[in-house]
């Protein structure tokens, strides 16, 4: 299906190969999954395929890229489109319609499929993402996940023969991740579309792809199925690659000699494992469980208010709020002290992004109080709110609009002080903080990069509140472990923090609090391990627990909180030698 043959490719005016000699051959019915950290070459090489290297970005190109029979390099990308139907990164750059069914109409009109035909198709492509009840709605009210999911129905609804997909779950909550991977794989098994996709869910890759492709600085570092790619630990690891956490915990168990098991993928089969090669050949309970001390303070939050108001950062008192008509956050009710750091979890179109958005006043709430640091938003203007609560948005190219690092940092500062020489010691400490080049352009920068320059820049103004709207979609796993971490050290300092985050692994390595949204309404606020045992709010919320949570819940009373894999070999070992 896709031929390609000693391809490398350079940007114009970079000077660094985006491509480096790549050849490579996916068949008709592949699955393939494409890994590797920001700037490795994996949107370049879908450029590649889908025709938009070389007829829109130019540059030096060398070597040969076939797609169905066709020189990528002779035919133009709207020629290929029948063919290699793509989904970008940004989908606000791909949507061009008003309403919903507008969307996924323009695509068939365009490519001439009879008038006959574009009812069904319309209704099987929605059916198929699952969001026939947005078929009327305006593009503009969606959350960020939900446009995702009309991008990806708009191109099923062509049929291509490839599906092409650039981070196509990156704002999506992990329900709803897995259905649209359920359903890519089902396009696979029922029409035997081609299916490439590039992902920084690693887990997802690994559950539902055939194959692997690990690229590294424009280079395929290693390809082949999905198990002997993970195999590979130590090329993965160089790639900055996180694997999954079972994946991690069978690693750690065979070393110690407590299994054979070479990798395990899924909590299933771990689970299996466990009780196999372990809790049935001479293992016992252990006296302590691991994390008693969380365990014993672990609690359910349920009414807060009567915390000292001087302590109180956030307090929001039966507040509503819609669009139009359409109420999204109902009567929702909380209290945020001043230093915690809680996370805000839900669907997509939970209401997560347009609660945040009240605690700066972008929006004033329909009725109820919001009180920021004793201000009520009503009665506050939004500009100086945001001396006190910093916002970063989804997309960091929102909030990015001058031409070096510095000019940006200091762009906020000099919203709020005309001092130069203060403005220059805070965007100085600032860089020297992120490790920036001053003089470099931020829109050069990779997504990751850019998502910490919005950051720095919020930063620099030194807010009280740090509302963060998924801050790591986009980023591979070392730079979000630099950017969670980098928000953990502010928080230590006293920056109370409010992350909304579709990334579960993320969330119970960072957040000391969650609290659960699902249609709008809090359906569970408290101590996040806490709430990972929640089963029926997560249900609620479409909302799937950490793997080694999920693997300890099954395993019984003696995995209590053992979420981390340390915590579990902690465990498994310590049964073991209390056997002997």
């Amino acid at each position: 299906m896709i031929q390609i043959d000693n391809l490398s490719f350079q940007y114009q005016d970079d000077k660094n190969m985006a491509l480096k000699d790549i050849s490579l051959t996916i068949a008709k019915g592949d699955f393939i999954g494409i890994i590797g950290e920001s700037g490795a070459g994996k949107s370049t090489l879908g450029y590649a395929i889908n025709g938009i290297i070389p007829h829109h970005y130019k540059g030096d190109y060398y070597g040969r890229v076939t797609v169905a029979g066709l020189d990528t390099f002779e035919e133009e990308p709207s020629s290929l489109a029948l063919h290699v139907g793509s989904v970008f990164q940004d989908i606000d750059s791909q949507m061009v319609a008003t309403e919903v069914e507008d969307e996924i109409i323009f695509g068939l009109e365009n490519f001439g499929v009879p008038k006959e035909e574009i009812e069904g198709r319309i209704e099987l492509a929605l059916k198929e993402i699952g969001i026939s009840h947005l078929r009327h709605r305006e593009i503009n009210s969606l959350s960020g996940g939900q446009k995702q999911k009309v991008a990806i129905a708009a191109i099923v609804a062509l049929s291509p023969k490839i599906l092409l997909l650039d981070e196509p779950t990156g704002e999506l909550d992990p329900k709803s991740s897995r259905q649209i991977f359920q359903m890519l794989q089902r396009l696979n098994k029922e029409h035997n579309m081609t299916i490439i996709i590039i992902e920084q869910k690693i887990m997802l890759l690994c559950e539902y792809a055939k194959k692997l492709i690990v690229m590294k600085q424009g280079q395929m570092l290693c390809q082949g199925d999905v198990l002997e790619v993970l195999k590979q630990s130590d090329k993965l690891e160089e790639a900055g690659i996180n694997i999954p956490r079972v994946s991690t915990l069978c690693r750690k168990l065979k070393d110690l000699g407590l299994t054979k098991e070479e990798m395990c993928i899924h909590v299933d089969e771990t689970e299996a494992m466990i009780r196999q090669d372990i809790l049935s050949a001479g293992w016992s309970e252990p006296q302590g469980l691991v994390n008693g001390s969380v365990k014993n303070t672990a609690k359910v939050i349920t009414d807060n208010t009567s915390e000292n108001i001087s302590d109180v950062m956030a307090a929001f008192r039966n507040v509503s709020f819609g669009y139009n008509s359409e109420m999204v956050v109902k009567d929702v009710s909380f209290t945020i002290q001043k230093g915690e750091f809680v996370a805000l979890i839900g669907e997509n179109g939970a209401g997560k992004s347009t609660l945040s958005k009240l605690f700066n006043g972008l929006h004033k709430p329909g009725s109820g109080t919001v009180l920021i640091d004793n201000m009520n938003t009503k009665e506050v203007k939004s500009s100086i709110m945001a001396k006190s609560v910093g916002f970063l948005f989804q997309n960091p190219d929102r909030q990015i609009c001058q031409n070096t690092i510095a000019e940006e940092i200091a762009f906020g500062l000099r919203c709020t002080t005309k001092d130069e020489t203060e403005i220059e010691r805070r965007t100085s400490r600032i860089i020297d903080f992120f490790g920036f080049d001053r003089d470099a352009a931020p829109f050069s920068q990779s997504r990751g990069e850019r998502q910490r320059i919005a950051l720095a820049s919020l930063i620099a103004v030194e807010p009280r509140l740090l509302i963060l709207d998924e801050p790591t979609t986009g980023l591979d796993y070392r730079e979000c472990m630099e950017m969670m971490e980098q928000i953990e050290t502010l928080n230590k300092k006293g920056v109370t923090v409010i992350m909304i985050c579709h990334d579960m692994e993320v969330v119970l390595d960072f957040a000391k609090r969650v609290i659960v949204l699902s249609e709008g309404r809090i359906v569970a606020d408290g101590e996040t391990r806490v709430i990972f045992r929640n089963r029926e709010a997560l249900q609620k919320a479409s909302i799937l627990p950490p793997q080694i949570t999920e693997l300890s819940q099954r395993l019984g009373d003696a995995f209590m909180y053992a979420d981390t894999v340390d915590e579990m070999v902690q465990v498994l070992t310590a049964g073991k030698e209390g056997a002997r």
